[in-house]
C-alpha cells in the first residue's frame, strides 16, 4: 500500500486562491503600503509569520511543561539572541532590496 503524499510545508507548493474578507480600512492601508500587486506576497508572509509564532508559542509551552519555566537570565539571553537574529534579517533585507 502506497503512502499518502506528504502535504507542503509553510511557505512550499503552489499557490491557492482563497477568499478573506478584510476591514476596508484594513485593505487601504494594505494597497497603500505595498501595492495592488504586492498583496497578495504580503498575506503570505503576515500568515506564515503568525502560524510560525503559534508553533513557537506551542513549543514554549510543551518544553515548560515537561523542563521548567524559562529563568530570567535564560529569558534575557534569549531576547538578546532575537534581536541579534533581527538585525541580520533587516541587513540581509536591506541588502537584498
Amino acid at each position: 500500500m502506497d503512502a499518502e503524499p506528504t502535504p507542503p510545508g509553510l511557505g512550499e507548493g503552489p499557490a491557492k486562491v482563497i477568499s478573506v474578507s478584510l476591514p476596508e480600512g484594513t485593505v487601504h492601508a494594505l494597497r497603500e503600503a505595498v501595492g495592488a500587486r504586492g498583496v497578495s506576497a504580503f498575506v503570505a508572509s503576515a500568515v506564515e509569520q503568525q502560524l510560525r509564532h503559534k508553533a513557537m508559542e506551542a513549543y514554549i509551552a510543551e518544553y515548560e511543561e515537561e523542563f521548567g519555566a524559562f529563568t530570567g537570565t535564560e529569558r534575557e539571553e534569549a531576547a538578546e539572541e532575537w534581536a541579534r537574529a533581527e538585525e541580520a534579517e533587516a541587513r540581509w533585507q536591506r541588502a537584498a532590496s
